[in-house]
């Protein structure tokens, strides 16, 4: 089954186990599982169906029935209330203790690069070593990065870089970076990915207040349009996409970094085919 150590989803690591241990064991069912956790098993049915959520209450209760200890515990514990996290930033806090706790396991992640996406400095670093000549320099790299990071945080960013296969130091010290562009095509990478795209959303938030506006470009458009007209819209935005990245690969001795964020959301339906709300998705 899926280690623990590879989840984001608790209700999706449960499903698992609980299909894992059918076919261990034929006695174990929904019912049962259910009944070891003194619960309802069509709320249980729900929590798995990602209907509803576990209450905090019966944690402690699914950590014992999945004979899950200390480090382990706590993090299932963390998955909890990241799914149930009621804004980015407490979503973000739980992810970054997640994710400490994830570098500390004894098992390896399935995907090596699942995480490069754990945290927005990487993917910035990654850049920013395209942008001159850098040795060991972690506080000067720290102050270039907005907002300004720690040399602590820096070097280990970089030595997260160099451990997964994005960058080497040179045989003069310099550090170069590997292939020029990284897809996040990698089912693995999923939940990460959208952990980033949140911490991408809460920088365009705080460049709002903290930036000129000749340094930044905040724009949107609200449209109507018809079911097809969606599809169609995700096609531009992937050939402009497509564009910039062709136009930037042409660009040479780049000096700043740059993150260039596409959303396209629906504010509203007049038809029954709206799609419920699924905050904790």
């Amino acid at each position: 089954m899926t280690s623990l150590w590879t989840a984001v989803d608790y209700r999706s690591f449960l499903r698992d186990w609980l299909e894992n241990e059918r076919g261990r064991r034929p006695m174990v069912s929904l019912r049962w599982m259910a009944q070891r956790l003194v619960m309802d098993a069509s709320l249980l049915s729900k929590i798995l169906a990602q209907e509803r959520h576990l209450s905090h209450s019966r944690v402690q209760p699914v950590c014992d029935l999945l004979g899950l200890e200390g480090a382990e515990a706590e993090y299932f514990r963390l998955c909890v209330h990241y799914a149930k996290a009621k804004g980015h930033r407490e979503a973000q806090s739980c992810f970054v203790r997640m994710a400490e706790l994830r570098r500390v396991s004894p098992v390896p992640l399935d995907d090596v690069q699942v995480a490069y996406w754990e945290s927005w400095i990487h993917v910035a670093l990654r850049s920013l070593l395209s942008c001159g000549s850098f040795t060991d320099e972690w506080e000067r790299l720290g102050s270039m990065l907005r907002p300004r990071q720690s040399a602590r945080k820096v070097r280990e960013a970089v030595a997260l870089l160099e451990r997964i296969g994005l960058a080497f130091r040179d045989a003069d010290g310099i550090w170069q970076v590997r292939d020029a562009f990284l897809r996040d095509g990698s089912p693995a990478q999923a939940p990460m990915v959208r952990h980033f795209h949140r911490q991408s959303l809460l920088l365009s938030l705080e460049a709002i207040e903290s930036l000129p506006k000749e340094l930044r470009d905040l724009s949107s458009l609200t449209v109507s349009i018809p079911p097809e007209g969606y599809p169609r819209l995700v096609e531009m935005i992937r050939e402009f996409r497509s564009r910039v990245l062709a136009s930037v690969a042409g660009m040479e001795s780049p000096d700043r970094v740059y993150q260039l964020s596409l959303q396209l959301v629906p504010l509203g339906f007049t038809t029954s085919d709206a799609p419920e709300d699924r905050p904790d998705a």
